[in-house]
């Protein structure tokens, strides 16, 4: 019984720590309903997290690209008015998981 117990404190103390946590994580918004879009994440085998996002409007729509880390804190972003938004960070092993966002604005 007891290494029942030991094994799902373990798994607990594993799980809420992010020990087992993916390396990278994406956060869909919302696609763009009209236009269509390209978007890039991951992480290169250096372990740099980026996210890419080009939204191919005929309007003044700009596209936009973000990285955080698993608590939400800012770790790079870009906007741009034409073209592709290039954001990306050398993940540190504190972040837990790189999470990638992409979006667009008016301008």
């Amino acid at each position: 019984m007891n290494k029942g117990k030991l094994v799902l404190g373990l798994a607990i103390v594993m799980t809420t720590t992010g020990l087992v946590a993916p390396a990278m994580q994406a956060a869909v918004r919302h696609p763009h309903p009209t236009f269509p879009d390209i978007w890039k994440y991951g992480i290169t085998k250096r372990g740099y997290a980026y996210s890419q996002y080009w939204l191919k409007a005929p309007i003044r729509l700009g596209s936009s690209a973000s990285i955080t880390d698993a608590w939400g804190n800012l770790k790079a972003k870009d906007r741009a008015n034409y073209g592709w938004a290039y954001a990306g960070a050398q993940k540190k092993w504190y972040w837990g998981t790189a999470k990638a966002f992409y979006g667009w604005y008016r301008f």
